[in-house]
């Protein structure tokens, strides 16, 4: 484990029951209990297997559940995970600067910001590749950014350039499952989400994500403004381009690609991780049991 700074220690112990004594009998648990379980096949490297932990506020059986939810949607939804490859593609969204994952810069509260901006061409860059790429860096956050991995992170989404095919996209499903991952997958903790600058004639489609806070859990606010996003984070923790003095974002973005590159074999090594579903006894599959036998979505009511 990485040392870490007294203020986030004194949050890993606190907030998380991160007892640094305790860690190594926590990590021999959970890889025991990994090579009993015939059908997964997962990751159980230190870093990986601690991103959980902290995520799950070191519960062990909620970490338990939430690596098998991880893998067994590897194994379920290969249209959002099939193709998280450092290729040149994915270096190239990057380069669109759609998502600021920064490397220092945080919130007041010690939380990391991630910023998502759909700046992007919807007839080169389908919205599958943009999760894939978002899950991605996600995934390598909750890994590098002890201040994401311990406090969570605040998601400012910015709508701007969101227009009817971006949304158009997002059906068959796509998106409920997106929200899945984020939710019982992802080992990053979302805090708050903050959505901003959303088109009018998009309302409609927003207000589908609004249905869906309930099951995501954190706070969900839509704003009109920068003034309003300001009332609930401090203006000087936000980038330059946001009115802050949080950095910019192409310095993100230059750190994400530097990022990626060092962990391209560790995304070619996913080909060895999922799930193997006929060997699963005794239990509801996790995919299953969100959207049914056959990856149906339950039917959602609007209010």
């Amino acid at each position: 484990m990485r040392p870490l700074p007294p203020e986030l220690a004194k949050i890993a112990r606190e907030e998380l029951n991160e007892i640094p004594e305790r860690v190594q009998e926590d990590l021999v648990i959970l890889r025991t209990w990994i090579y009993q379980q015939r059908y997964l096949y997962a990751r159980t490297s230190t870093d990986f297997l601690i991103a959980f932990l902290r995520r799950c506020r070191y519960s062990l059986e909620q970490t338990k559940k939430r690596i098998d939810d991880f893998f067994t949607f590897h194994t379920k939804c290969p249209e959002i995970v099939s193709n998280r490859r450092v290729t040149e593609k994915m270096l190239s969204i990057n380069r669109l600067g759609l998502q600021y994952f920064p490397e220092f810069p945080r919130c007041s509260d010690h939380a990391a910001i991630m910023i998502t901006r759909l700046n992007c061409c919807p007839k080169r860059y389908h919205m599958r590749d943009v999760m894939a790429y978002t899950a991605m860096g996600m995934e390598l956050i909750a890994l590098e950014n002890d201040n994401a991995a311990i406090v969570g992170v605040i998601q400012i989404i910015d709508l701007s350039n969101l227009d009817v095919e971006h949304a158009s996209q997002l059906g068959g499903g796509l998106l409920r499952k997106w929200w899945y991952w984020m939710n019982d997958c992802c080992p990053l903790r979302i805090n708050a989400t903050y959505c901003l600058n959303a088109p009018k004639e998009l309302q409609n489609w927003l207000g589908f994500l609004r249905t869906l806070r309930v099951k995501m859990r954190p706070q969900f606010f839509i704003l009109k403004s920068l003034e309003e996003l300001y009332e609930h984070i401090p203006q000087k923790c936000l980038p330059e381009e946001y009115g802050g003095a949080n950095g910019h974002m192409h310095e993100c973005v230059s750190y994400m690609e530097d990022l990626l590159k060092s962990y391209r074999d560790y995304f070619e090594d996913e080909v060895n991780y999922g799930t193997v579903e006929h060997l699963r006894h005794g239990e509801i599959m996790p995919y299953e049991a969100e959207f049914g036998a056959e990856g149906s979505f339950r039917k959602l009511i609007f209010e």
